[in-house]
């Protein structure tokens, strides 16, 4: 039995078992789960797992369980094996925004002490990020400066993947000012990039999307090595923010920067992308279906 298995196998344990499982998502370090009764879930069993870090609970029936770096992606394969339940069945934009409980678990690994607050403050999740970051330093840079470039990973693998990477408010599609945004779900999104990708060549397309500044900055410094190519929405931090640009000419992937609204026309201070610097393509006024487009002109630029 692999290692990523009997992890797999554990946390399923710990949320009530197979039965109670709805939904199973992945997003960056973090392994998303939905339960039909989150009064099942063994909160203690969970953080006790290994190679768990913590464990974020995210809407009604939802909690994230963090892992660190590299092992994320084979406990979520293994889970969705055990489960039969893959990304797309998630439903976790259902939830809306809510407040976030944060248990960080105690690793020696870490010696970083258990923390938790009812409140769910920002300041909890940081902890949990700051959690991730330690791991991050102690093992990225290795690995790092003996990964391939994005071209060789194509050439010597055969594969592509892309990362779709989408800030503050995108997960309120089809209920933020239907008007500009239009109607479709963030869900729709979801789905419409999945199918793109698989439909050009991609063989991973992983979606992440956060209201934070420095999620999308991790973001895009994981993606080195990880990802061929970008595919970046940063939402209002289009024009504020000069550390998603710093990050995203560090990495010297390829971007594609999508927005759904026709931002040209509209205010003033909407008229500044900081982002832009760093991509090969704008895509705005299209709805969602920019985003199918951006996929489509990156595996171009690939040469999928």
């Amino acid at each position: 039995m692999s290692k990523a298995l009997q992890i797999a196998k554990e946390v399923l344990e710990a949320v009530g078992g197979k039965a109670n499982v709805t939904g199973n998502d992945i997003c960056m370090t973090r392994l998303r789960i939905k339960t039909e009764d989150p009064s099942l879930v063994d909160t203690d069993q969970l953080t006790a797992t290994r190679g768990v870090l913590g464990i974020v609970q995210r809407g009604k029936g939802g909690i994230e369980v963090v892992f660190g770096p590299g092992k994320v992606e084979d406990v979520h394969e293994a889970l969705a094996d055990l489960t039969g339940i893959e990304s797309s069945e998630t439903g976790f934009s259902d939830d809306g925004p809510s407040r976030m409980n944060v248990i960080v678990s105690s690793h020696a690994e870490t010696g970083v002490e258990d923390t938790a607050d009812a409140d769910g403050e920002d300041g909890d999740l940081a902890s949990v990020e700051s959690l991730v970051s330690l791991l991050d330093a102690d093992e990225k840079p290795e690995k790092r400066a003996s990964e391939p470039s994005a071209a060789h990973v194509i050439d010597d693998m055969g594969s592509a993947s892309v990362l779709v990477l989408n800030g503050p408010n995108i997960n309120m599609l089809g209920i933020r000012e239907p008007g500009i945004y239009g109607s479709e779900s963030y869900t729709d999104l979801l789905q419409l990039c999945q199918d793109t990708a698989a439909e050009v060549g991609f063989d991973k397309c992983t979606c992440y999307q956060s209201n934070h500044e420095g999620d999308l900055v991790d973001a895009i410094q994981n993606a080195m090595g990880k990802y061929d190519g970008i595919v970046i929405n940063p939402g209002a931090y289009t024009h504020t923010s000069i550390a998603i640009l710093d990050a995203a000419k560090a990495v010297r992937l390829p971007i594609v920067e999508v927005h759904i609204s026709k931002v040209e026309e509209r205010e003033d201070f909407r008229q500044v992308s900081y982002i832009r610097q760093a991509c090969f393509e704008t895509i705005s006024g299209m709805g969602i279906a920019g985003y199918r487009k951006a996929i489509l002109d990156l595996a171009e630029k690939l040469d999928l």
